[in-house]
């Protein structure tokens, strides 16, 4: 998910866009990292160090106040999600543990069936109904900080309450994610006996290719009438798998201009004038996205390693 060969700095940045775009919370950081570090079993005064800072910084995600349901059962998922995570990487029958992704995701599916229980248990078959509830009132009080910033935000009220208010399993899933990638990288570089190998380099980052299948089980949905009692969930699919196609095609093209000689300076130079520019980014994303998703039949990686080369006599 992130390159494993870069330095300190690439995984500072990390973790300042992550708390920049998960609202702060990175107890979806610190709370993986100081368990991971744990289980690997700290060895002198640094590693023991890094435990008490990732534990404080994993700790800033849960105050002492309480501040409603949502934030309550997030708050367990984090903790569960953690555990899962952890112990699928440290209990595997393998001496290697599986690849990132396959842990990362094992730990969500476990994690998202234990808060499941955990909310009919404790307040019952009613409690996810008043979760839909807290999160369209969280996306209204968000939308009206925004009218306040930028008026002309005023006519896309409603349409942007409820995407948001309905998507908030899929970001959830996205920062935990990319939470559980920089913790895993961290965890690599402080500890001494590390549980696993550091993340590939992005340009190798690549998944199933019957991934394909969640692509098209979105767009059924979409078009058959008969399943539109399932388009909330489609969405949430949708928004993750559109993400991780669009994180496969900027990894096809980072392979390739490293096999052209272009920087990889010159694609983050492109990178931020297309987003300062936002029009080409309208275009640049979906390129990506498309890129992505055409690597499942392509395998253009797979082709450019297989070029021969020449070399001069």
């Amino acid at each position: 998910m992130s390159p494993s060969g870069g330095g300190w700095w690439r995984l500072a940045l990390g973790v300042i866009a992550f708390a920049a775009l998960a609202a702060g919370n990175l107890a979806l950081v610190g709370l993986p990292l100081a368990a991971l570090l744990l289980a690997a079993g700290p060895r002198g005064s640094r590693e023991w160090l890094a435990v008490c800072v990732a534990a404080v910084l994993g700790a800033t995600g849960f105050p002492l106040a309480g501040r409603g349901l949502l934030p309550a059962v997030i708050d367990a998922y984090v903790v569960l999600v953690t555990v899962a995570f952890v112990g699928i990487a440290r209990l595997s029958p393998a001496p290697p543990p599986p690849p990132f992704l396959r842990m990362a995701l094992r730990a969500m599916l476990w994690a998202t069936a234990g808060v499941a229980g955990l909310v009919w248990v404790v307040w019952g078959g009613l409690a996810f109904r008043a979760l839909r509830v807290e999160s369209f009132h969280e996306a209204v009080a968000a939308m009206r900080a925004l009218i306040a910033w930028q008026p002309s935000a005023a006519p896309f009220f409603e349409s942007i309450v409820a995407f948001v208010s309905g998507t908030v399993p899929a970001l959830l899933a996205l920062e935990t994610l990319a939470g559980l990638a920089l913790a895993w990288e961290l965890h690599v570089r402080l500890a001494r006996r590390p549980l696993g190998a550091p993340l590939a380099p992005f340009r190798q980052f690549r998944f199933g290719d019957h991934w394909i299948w969640g692509v098209v089980g979105t767009i059924t949905v979409w078009l058959v009438p008969a399943l539109a009692a399932l388009k909330t969930t489609a969405v949430n699919l949708s928004i993750v798998l559109g993400a991780l196609y669009l994180l496969r095609g900027a990894a096809i093209v980072v392979a390739l201009a490293a096999a052209t000689g272009v920087s990889t300076l010159a694609l983050v130079a492109g990178a931020v004038a297309a987003t300062v520019l936002m029009i080409p980014l309208l275009f640049i994303l979906p390129g990506l996205w498309t890129l992505g998703v055409t690597d499942t039949w392509m395998q253009f990686r797979r082709r450019l390693a297989s070029r021969p080369t020449h070399t001069r006599g």
